[in-house]
């Protein structure tokens, strides 16, 4: 009898082990499922990624939101004029090309803020810019200069096409208003404004079709303030359109250019990217700038790395030969409204007068960089350098904002000479007349940006890397740990069939 009690607790004692056993390797199983679980989100998927970038959506009430309206951070811009030193012996026949010479730098610090601010229900925001320009250094605003009369030349470009008895009246008028070819001004009036009879003139002919916002002219005054249009852009719902611009004024086609390739607008307005556009960066990678004073967007390729305000970044870069451009070409202008002939600058510039009613205005990189040789023929004093003139922009390699840039554009008068009105004197058909340059780049970043950036880097950076090793180190060990289980398991039950078999020896008694 008490043989028979004895076995029996063999017996459950054995089977209490197996069950045990079982269960350890269960427990080891999960671990292993859960461990390969969190391995395949942090090695194979985007999930932290995205968690971090999802702070960059903007929504009413977020510090993303707050940033975006009011930007801690803001640009200096560096502004060179050139100067025309010997306009007099050129109109007297005594010269055969301009002279210019660079004047300058004279540093704004411009502030943007966001206003009129509407979310709208598909995940896009309507806005209006304001800017103001405060002058922080360089040389002094007081500088004497002589620069071509940028009205006048507009005056002359927009009459060629207004039959011959207006161009007469229009003649008689700037007769009257002793309107000269050059100006002398002093730079803060020929950058934000100077009292012009002609201007008051064609002011007073433009506010019949719209309002015309500036009490004075001048060359950049009509940056400063509040701009009318109304932009929508994608708040970054669905993070592969952020920071996209949608729209202006309600457009998502611009029709400048005739051609809806070009006309399209595409890309941000700089500050940030989708983060995909830089996932994985190469020479065929490329960002896209939709620049709106321009009506166009600004194609920056990948260049290399680089390294700023203590991060790593991605260096983008605007090619060189962005603004060379042929007939073919929807960004030449049409000759005229019904004509199909296209009428091209000179490569190294591109004309934006679709653009801006009629002015002959053309944009260029400093000193005519990378333009045709042509440019150089009749003026004198430019000095194109690539290290100083070409532009590009670095950003951040997780978050795609821009860490630090420099734009650097140049702005140019085209001379359109109207048959029968004499007022543009010596100066050719079609030459080009640069007027000034623009070198901008970020202020001085805060301190708590500056720690945002570094922290949304090298932190995460860490963090992730802690996830993913310790994940993958999980794994190993709950795989380790089931097969030795099981592996002890096995051990055991060929060490038992070895054994007697309890229940014979329990028959037999």
């Amino acid at each position: 009898m008490e043989k028979k009690k004895s076995l029996k607790r063999v017996f459950r004692r054995s089977f209490s082990e197996t069950s045990q056993r079982r269960k350890v390797c269960w427990l080891y199983g999960l671990a292993a499922i859960i461990s390969i679980a969190i391995f395949s989100l942090f090695w194979c998927t985007n999930i932290f990624r995205d968690a971090i970038l999802s702070n960059l959506v903007i929504r009413n009430g977020t510090a993303s939101f707050l940033f975006w309206q009011r930007p801690p951070v803001s640009l200096l811009g560096k502004i060179y004029i050139f100067n025309y030193t010997n306009v007099e012996e050129f109109q007297n026949g005594n010269a055969d090309k301009l002279k210019v010479e660079e004047v300058g730098p004279y540093i704004y610090r411009e502030t943007l803020s966001r206003t009129n601010v509407q979310m709208n229900d598909n995940g896009t925001v309507t806005y209006q810019e304001k800017r103001s320009y405060e002058w922080v250094g360089g040389e002094s605003e007081t500088d004497r200069i002589v620069v071509p009369n940028m009205l006048l030349m507009s005056t002359l470009a927009y009459s060629r096409n207004l039959i011959y008895l207006v161009q007469i009246g229009l003649t008689v008028v700037l007769s009257k208003l002793r309107t000269e070819t050059f100006l002398g001004l002093s730079v803060g009036e020929y950058l934000w404004g100077y009292e012009d009879e002609l201007f008051k003139m064609v002011k007073s002919v433009a506010s019949l079709k719209e309002p015309v916002p500036l009490d004075k002219f001048g060359i950049l005054a009509i940056k400063n303030g509040l701009n009318t249009d109304r932009i929508t852009m994608h708040t970054g719902v669905d993070m592969r359109s952020l920071g996209l611009i949608q729209s202006v004024n309600g457009l998502e086609n611009h029709h400048t250019w005739g051609d809806d390739s070009c006309d399209r607008i595409d890309g941000t307005d700089g500050s940030m990217f989708p983060p995909q556009w830089i996932e994985e960066p190469n020479t065929n990678s490329t960002v896209y700038i939709y620049a709106k004073d321009v009506c166009r967007s600004l194609p920056f390729r990948y260049e290399r790395r680089s390294f700023t305000n203590g991060i790593p970044t991605l260096r983008y870069k605007l090619p060189s030969d962005i603004f060379a451009t042929n007939k073919d070409s929807c960004f030449c202008s049409k000759e005229s409204a019904d004509s199909l002939e296209r009428r091209c600058p000179p490569a190294g510039t591109f004309n934006v007068s679709a653009c801006k009613q009629g002015t002959p205005l053309v944009v260029s990189f400093p000193h005519f960089y990378a333009g045709d040789e042509s440019l150089f023929k009749k003026i004198d004093g430019l000095s194109p350098r690539r290290d100083r003139h070409e532009s590009y922009i670095d950003l951040h390699p997780r978050l795609a904002v821009t860490v630090n840039t420099r734009l650097r554009l140049q702005l140019n008068l085209e001379v359109r000479k109207a048959v029968g009105m004499p007022f543009s004197g010596k100066l050719e058909d079609g030459l080009i007349l640069p007027l000034i340059w623009v070198d901008s780049t970020i202020d001085d970043m805060p301190e708590s940006v500056l720690e945002i950036l570094h922290r949304s880097y090298y932190l995460v950076n860490a963090v992730e890397a802690g996830f993913q090793w310790c994940s993958l180190v999980c794994a190993v060990l709950s795989f380790g740990a089931l097969i030795a289980a099981l592996t002890r398991d096995d051990e055991r039950s060929s060490s038992k069939s070895s054994k007697p078999d309890q229940r014979t020896e329990l028959d037999r008694f």
